[in-house]
């Protein structure tokens, strides 16, 4: 089931012409909206595990509000997604640790292809073949 088909009615049809501007109530049926297709779209869960979730390197900003981190009891921590994988993180928000940090994410991007390019070899010398 999506998850857009449990919410009452057309949700489309109650959001407001602007998403900044609004009455109250509206506001928190763009903010239930925006958590709903967030969570439908991004939320890691949603995808097939990682072949090798070793590999993967994972920079989240400490003042990011868009990425959920625990101690929210109802999302599960990124080790329980990709069993094995780093968690960095850096100083700033969703956008700023972006642009302030961009040699961070770099390095990790590096660090997770190192990782993956290695395991891979591994794959190869196990099965005894090239991949």
């Amino acid at each position: 089931m999506n998850i857009l088909d449990q919410l009452p009615g057309n949700i489309l049809d109650q959001l407001p012409g602007s998403l900044g501007g609004g009455t109250r109530g509206r506001d928190k049926i763009t903010t239930l909206y925006m958590r709903l297709v967030v969570d439908e779209f991004s939320n890691l869960k949603h995808y097939p595990v990682l072949a090798c979730p070793e590999a993967a390197v994972v920079v989240v900003a400490n003042s990011d509000l868009y990425v959920p981190r625990p101690p929210d009891k109802d999302l599960p921590h990124i080790q329980e997604i990709w069993p094995g994988c780093e968690m960095r993180t850096v100083n700033g928000g969703h956008i700023t640790s972006y642009l302030t940090h961009n040699h961070t994410f770099r390095k990790a991007i590096n660090d997770s292809f190192d990782r993956l390019d290695l395991w891979l070899k591994n794959q190869e010398h196990e099965e005894g073949h090239q991949i």
